[in-house]
């Protein structure tokens, strides 16, 4: 395989599946969109942007399961931390059935030393694995609530933020709700 990680090395990818889909009443991840499941698409968008290896965070066969339940995006990454080597890591959630490597491309070949993410939007995002960001992630899961938050571990990388210029921003909607199901697949 060709290296596509900007001389960064392996890229990881990470599909953030392990919560409980509350608010869409069934599992997320199971979703059909284009003939497969969210789950299934998400892989296959990680492997098109150039991830060598991709995990997948939660209790589903060969996930790796959540130390905090019910942390959100952020424990699933902590959760991942402990199970995944340092580098480059391509974080994107379950959620988004219109992602492509198209979208994610550019977070890869952003130069930034931590995080980078498109403007207004925590997920998807580029986040370079090591010891700096194993302490931010401590640090972050030592809080509460809403204060335990992707975007509170971005601040605290100094992440980077790409203008929204050229991006279709229905490939970054995530469909936690039946709505936003209906939404995406009009």
């Amino acid at each position: 395989m060709a290296d596509r990680s900007g001389g960064r090395g392996v890229i990881v990818g990470l599909v953030l599946a392990g919560g409980r889909s509350s608010r869409m009443g069934e599992d997320k991840a199971l979703m059909r969109f284009g003939g497969r499941t969210l789950l299934e698409r998400s892989v296959e968008v990680l492997q098109s942007a150039g991830a060598e290896r991709v995990a997948i965070s939660g209790t589903r066969t060969g996930g790796i399961p959540d130390r905090w339940p019910g942390a959100g995006p952020v424990g699933g990454i902590a959760s991942a931390a402990d199970a995944l080597p340092d580098g480059e890591w391509l974080v994107i959630p379950v959620d988004m059935p219109r992602l492509h490597e198209r979208v994610l491309r550019p977070l890869l070949s952003a130069a930034t030393p931590a995080a980078v993410s498109w403007q207004g939007h925590p997920l998807p995002m580029r986040l370079t694995m090591n010891a700096a960001t194993r302490e931010a992630l401590a640090g972050v899961m030592a809080l509460s609530g809403r204060e335990r938050s992707v975007f509170a571990l971005q601040e605290r990388l100094g992440a980077a933020r790409l203008p929204l210029d050229g991006i279709d921003t229905r490939c970054l909607l995530n469909c936690n709700t039946p709505e936003e199901w209906n939404e995406a697949n009009a």
